[in-house]
C-alpha cells in the first residue's frame, strides 16, 4: 500500500528527531571557509582566510558577486571572549568572513583559543598587551601592509579599544559591534551595578580593598555556565525557538540552520578567571572605560588616543548591551571620523542574525571600502 504524504512527513520527522539526537554533527556546519594559521602563541592563533574560486557567494537566499579588486588595508576580526572564533564563519550561507571577502577584503581572524581551568591566570594584560599587538604585527607582516583595520564583537571591541589606547597601534579603521563601553548603562543590571559601585568604590578608597589578591579560580567561569547565562537573558525566546524546531522537525534544512546557530550558545568556552576578576573590578564596578582610562598591566589605556576612523554598532533589541552603553564609545574616543548605527537584532542577531547581512555587514563593508585603499 503506498504511503500517504502525511505518513511520509511523519516518518521523516521521526527519522530527523532520532538522527539529531544520535548524530548531531551531521546537522552542524560551522567553520567551513578554508583558512591557514599564520601565527600562534599558546592557545591564541591568527588565521588567514581564502575564498575558493567562484563568481558569487551565497548569503542567505541571495548570490553576492565576488569583487575583482582587493582592498589594500587588511582586516583583522576580533571575537568576543567566551565564544568560538568560528562565530564569524557560523555557516556557509551566513558567514561574515565570506561576505567580507566577497566585498574585496583580505580577511584575518584572531582566535583566542579555548581556555581551560589551567589557563585561569590569563588576564586583560595578556589579551591587550601581549596577544593583540602580536596578532596585529603578524597580519601586517603576512599582508605586507603598513596599517590594518580591526573589527571587534562585544568584548572583542573593548579589547581593541584598550589595545589602541595603550599602544601606538598601526590601525587605520576600527569597527565595534555591541561593545559595552559604559557598563552602568546596560539595561536594568547596569543600573544595579551603578548603585552597587558607589559603596564598592568607597570600600576601595577607605580600606584599599581589591579583588586582585583573591585566587583566580574563584572567578573562572566554565563554558557550560556561560551558555546557561546567555540563554537565561531571554527564556521565552529559548522556548519559542524549541517549539519552532518541533514544528519544523521534518525540514532537514531548518534543522541544520537551527543546530548550527545553536552550536554558538550550546558550546561556549571558558572565561579565564584572571580576566573575569579584572572585568568585575575595573569595568563592572569602577566603570573605567566610561571614564576613558583604564590600567592594564603596566600600561594605561587612554581612549582619547584612539584616533582611527570609528564605526560603532548597537542592536535595537539587545538585552545584554544597551544602545546607550555602546554609544558612549563616541564620547570617550578621540578622532573626528566617527559614526554610530543602531541596527536590527539582539546581542547575537546584530552580529550574525538573519538581518545582519543587510544591515551590520553591508554598512561595515561600505564604510570600510571608503577607508581601505
Amino acid at each position: 500500500m503506498p504511503r500517504t504524504p502525511l505518513l511520509r512527513t511523519g516518518l521523516r520527522a521521526v527519522s530527523h528527531a532520532v538522527e539529531r539526537r544520535r548524530h548531531p554533527q551531521r546537522f552542524i556546519r560551522v567553520d567551513k571557509t578554508p583558512w591557514d594559521e599564520i601565527y600562534r602563541d599558546g592557545i591564541m592563533a591568527v588565521r588567514h582566510y581564502t575564498l575558493p574560486p567562484t563568481e558569487t557567494v551565497q548569503v542567505e537566499e541571495q548570490q553576492l558577486p565576488v569583487a575583482a579588486h582587493t582592498h589594500r588595508v587588511p582586516l583583522l576580526l576580533v571575537p568576543a571572549l567566551g565564544i568560538h572564533a568560528w562565530t564569524f564563519d557560523i555557516m556557509p550561507t551566513r558567514s561574515m568572513v565570506r561576505y567580507l571577502m566577497a566585498r574585496g577584503f583580505d580577511v584575518y581572524l584572531l582566535d583566542w583559543g579555548q581556555p581551560s581551568h589551567s589557563n585561569r591566570e590569563i588576564s586583560l594584560d595578556t589579551y591587550v598587551n601581549q596577544w593583540l599587538p602580536a596578532a596585529v604585527a603578524a597580519v601586517r607582516k603576512h599582508a605586507e601592509a603598513d596599517t590594518i583595520s580591526l573589527l571587534g564583537y562585544c568584548m572583542g571591541g573593548l579589547l581593541c579599544l584598550m589595545y589602541m589606547g595603550a599602544h601606538d597601534a598601526p590601525v587605520r579603521n576600527l569597527v565595534t559591534i555591541a561593545s559595552p563601553v559604559n557598563f552602568h548603562k546596560s539595561g536594568p543590571y547596569g543600573k544595579v551595578l551603578g548603585l552597587l559601585s558607589i559603596p564598592a568604590m568607597k570600600l576601595h578608597d577607605w580600606f584599599r580593598m581589591r579583588l586582585e589578591p583573591l585566587d583566580t579560580q574563584l572567578f573562572h567561569v566554565p563554558g557550560e555556565l556561560l551558555s546557561l547565562g546567555f540563554k537565561m537573558t531571554n527564556p521565552p525566546g529559548v522556548v519559542q525557538s524549541y517549539l519552532d524546531l518541533v514544528r519544523n522537525i521534518g525540514d532537514r534544512e531548518y534543522i541544520t540552520d537551527y543546530m548550527t546557530m545553536g552550536q554558538w550558545f550550546n558550546d561556549m568556552v571558558d572565561y579565564p578567571g584572571g580576566t573575569v576578576r579584572e572585568v568585575i573590578e575595573k569595568m563592572l564596578i569602577a566603570n573605567g572605560l566610561a571614564g576613558g582610562r583604564i590600567r592594564i598591566g603596566e600600561r594605561e589605556a587612554d581612549l582619547s588616543r584612539v584616533r582611527a576612523s570609528l564605526l560603532a554598532f548597537a542592536g535595537a533589541t539587545d538585552r545584554i548591551v544597551s544602545i546607550s552603553a555602546a554609544k558612549d564609545v563616541m564620547r570617550v574616543t578621540g578622532g573626528t571620523d566617527k559614526r554610530f548605527e543602531v541596527v536590527p537584532g539582539g546581542h547575537a542577531g546584530v552580529f550574525a542574525g538573519g538581518k545582519a547581512p543587510d544591515h551590520t555587514w553591508r554598512i561595515t563593508a561600505d564604510w570600510l571600502a571608503e577607508r581601505s585603499d
